[in-house]
C-alpha cells in the first residue's frame, strides 16, 4: 500500500513522528511515564496556560458560560463575551475592529480565500507558514515568493507584475515560527502604500512576546490596508484566534469567509477565559524579555523573540541530540523537513515567562555538554 511505503520512507530518512504523551503539565514542567522534564518547546510563551493562580476566574467562566457555545456565530452562537472580547482584542492590537475565528489556520485560510481570488496577485515571503501558504493555494491567486525578508527582491516583483493584478496582498509571518526572526514591517507597509497592495500579517508568535502587537515593535500604527491575524493559543493561554482590522473588513469576513461562516464558534467560556488572561500579559512579558537575554547570553544562540533555533542540518544527527536531551529531562523535539528546508533540521528552542534562572542555566550546560 502507498501509506505502508510512505512510512517506511520516512523512517528511513528520519523523518518518522510519534506523539508524546504527557500525563501532566505544571507551567513549565510536564510529566511522561511518572518522570519531570522541563518543557522547553511549548509555544506558551506568557506561561498562562497551565496556572492555577487562574483556575478560580476559569472556573466562574465555565459556570457562567458553559461548555460550549452550541452554534456557528451566524446562528444562535454568537454571545456577549465573544463581543467583548473583540473590542479588547481589537483595542489591543490599535484597530477598529477585530473577528474571532476557531484556530490561526482557519483564520488565515479564511482571510486569504475570501479577500483574493482569480485575477488577483499575493507575494508571499518563502518562509511564511504552512496555513498561509495554503490559504494562498485556496485563494487561487496567482502567488509570487520572495526571498525571505527580502524587500528588494519584493519591490522588483512587485514594480514587474503588480500593475496586472486588480487587487494584490503582500503576506508574511511578523515573528517566523521556526527561525524567530522578525519581518521588517515597517518597510512592507510602505511597499503596501506605494503599491496599492493589502499587508497581511501573520502575528500568531508576536502577540505577547514582542509586544501586544508586531506593529508595537517597529512604533508604527495599522493602517486601512494592514490585517493582522492573531491566536490566543500561545502567549494569551487559551484557544482561538482572530483578525483585527478595519470595522469594514470585519463585516466583509462575518459575509465572506467560509472558515467563519460554516464552524461552530469557540465555547464562550474560552472567550471569557481569555479576557482574564489579557489583564495578565503586560507584567509577564517584562520577565520573558529577561528569559529570552538570558538564554541568548548564555548560549550564544542571538534572538529577540521567545524562538531559539539550533540549526544542524542532518536530520538524524537532530534526532540523536533531542533524545539525549530528553534524557537530561530537557522537551525539544527535532525539528525536520519539511516543515524546515533540506539541510535545515533543528532543535526550536522555547522560552518561557515561567523558566527560572535555574532551567535555563542547566539548559545551557546540557547543550554545551552534547554539542
Amino acid at each position: 500500500m502507498e501509506v505502508d511505503r510512505t512510512l517506511e520512507e520516512l523512517k528511513k530518512h528520519n523523518l518518522y513522528r510519534k506523539l508524546k504523551t504527557i500525563e501532566r503539565a505544571e507551567g513549565v514542567y510536564v510529566y511522561i511515564n511518572g518522570k519531570r522534564f522541563v518543557n522547553f518547546s511549548s509555544n506558551d510563551y506568557l506561561s498562562l496556560a497551565f496556572d492555577k493562580r487562574l483556575a478560580e476566574n476559569h472556573k466562574k467562566c465555565l459556570e457562567r458560560w458553559g461548555s460550549g457555545s452550541g452554534a456557528a456565530r451566524l446562528v444562535t452562537g454568537n454571545f456577549t463575551v465573544h463581543e467583548e472580547l473583540e473590542k479588547k482584542l481589537a483595542k489591543m492590537k490599535k484597530t477598529e475592529a477585530a473577528l474571532l475565528f476557531t484556530c490561526g489556520y482557519m483564520a488565515n485560510l479564511g482571510i486569504l480565500s475570501s479577500l483574493l481570488g482569480n485575477g488577483d496577485a499575493i507575494f508571499s515571503d518563502e518562509l511564511n507558514h504552512a496555513s498561509l501558504i495554503d490559504g494562498c493555494r485556496l485563494s487561487k491567486a496567482k502567488v509570487f515568493i520572495y526571498k525571505h525578508r527580502d524587500v528588494d527582491h519584493l519591490e522588483e516583483l512587485l514594480k514587474t507584475n503588480r500593475s496586472e493584478f486588480k487587487t494584490a496582498a503582500i503576506v508574511t509571518d511578523s515573528v517566523f515560527s521556526m527561525d524567530g526572526d522578525i519581518a521588517p514591517l515597517d518597510k512592507l507597509l510602505k511597499l503596501a502604500e506605494d503599491y496599492n497592495t493589502y499587508l497581511i500579517v501573520d502575528d500568531a508568535h508576536a502577540t505577547g512576546v514582542i509586544g501586544n502587537s508586531s506593529f508595537d515593535f517597529f512604533d508604527i500604527k495599522p493602517t486601512e490596508r494592514t490585517i493582522i491575524m492573531g491566536t490566543l493559543g500561545k502567549a494569551i493561554g487559551t484557544f482561538g484566534a482572530f483578525v483585527a482590522s478595519t470595522s469594514r473588513m470585519k463585516e466583509f469576513f462575518v459575509n465572506r469567509a467560509r472558515t467563519f461562516i460554516f464552524t461552530t464558534a469557540i465555547p464562550p467560556h474560552i472567550a471569557c477565559m481569555t479576557i482574564k488572561n489579557l489583564q495578565e500579559i503586560k507584567s509577564r512579558m517584562n520577565k520573558l524579555q529577561e528569559n529570552i537575554e538570558l538564554l541568548s547570553k548564555l548560549t550564544g544562540i542571538k534572538s529577540q523573540t521567545a524562538i531559539f533555533p539550533l540549526i544542524v542540518g542532518d536530520s538524524g544527527r537532530t534526532l540523536q541530540l533531542s533524545e539525549k536531551l530528553l534524557e537530561k529531562g530537557f522537551i525539544i523535539p527535532a525539528i525536520r523537513p519539511p516543515t524546515v528546508p533540506e539541510g535545515t533540521a533543528r532543535l526550536r528552542i522555547t522560552v518561557a515567562a515561567g523558566h527560572t534562572v535555574k532551567d535555563i542555566k542547566n539548559l545551557s550546560d546540557a547543550l554545551k555538554t552534547l554539542i
